[in-house]
């Protein structure tokens, strides 16, 4: 069994609003992160801000869209923030089991889906405990784990990060090239969102080309 991780549970402070929940293609920010997490995964894990309803109702709406409602959790984050680490914490609780675990920020949301399905494949034939993939020598997300992996990261401290566990897995880790400078693309700004939004219409549908 595979199954996502998906993050989006920010403040979202630098956008001044809930940036998961902005239009984007025919969906939301958070939607198309979704959508690509299922298009690789089993299971699909949306940790969320505390009574974050906007966000909670985006992810609903996707899930209906594809069909997928069965494979896909949201989850509620914790009373307080010390950093993105206990999300990832919170997530993991609810896949273990799994035999690769990809972590999604929910504000990337250009990420191809056959990305996904590179670090996924590159885990799952159980040569690496981490693939990260990487695109002109920059690396991206999604991040695949080994199941084996997951009780040392909930062992972990909650203001740990996964920088910090790659680092101690840099032996076992494999760097994946594709071609998908999408994933490359965060989204924390007004000027960032109108970037992402000139960069899905000048590529159509894919965004090989951004």
């Amino acid at each position: 069994m595979t199954a996502a991780v998906v993050l989006a549970a920010g403040h979202a402070d630098r956008m001044g609003s809930n940036k998961l929940t902005l239009p984007l293609g025919s969906g939301t920010v958070v939607g198309r992160v979704v959508a690509t997490a299922l298009a690789a995964c089993d299971r699909v894990i949306v940790v969320i801000g505390l009574h974050d309803q906007g966000t909670k109702t985006a992810v609903e709406q996707t899930a209906r869209s594809l069909g997928a409602e069965g494979r896909l959790e949201v989850v509620e984050g914790v009373l307080y923030d010390p950093g993105m680490f206990i999300s990832v914490q919170a997530g993991l609780r609810r896949v273990t089991g799994a035999d690769v675990v990809l972590i999604f920020p929910g504000d990337i949301p250009l990420t191809l889906p056959e990305t996904a399905i590179a670090v996924r494949d590159a885990v799952s034939e159980g040569r690496v405990d981490v693939a990260v993939p990487s695109c002109g020598g920059r690396r991206g997300h999604p991040v695949a784990i080994s199941g084996r992996c997951v009780p040392e990261l909930l062992a972990m401290s909650e203001h740990s990060t996964l920088r910090q566990f790659m680092t101690l897995h840099a032996s076992t880790m494999k760097l994946v090239p594709v071609d998908d400078r999408g994933m490359l693309l965060d989204l924390d700004t007004p000027d960032e969102y109108d970037h992402v939004l000139e960069c899905l219409k000048s590529a159509g549908t894919s965004t090989k080309e951004v």
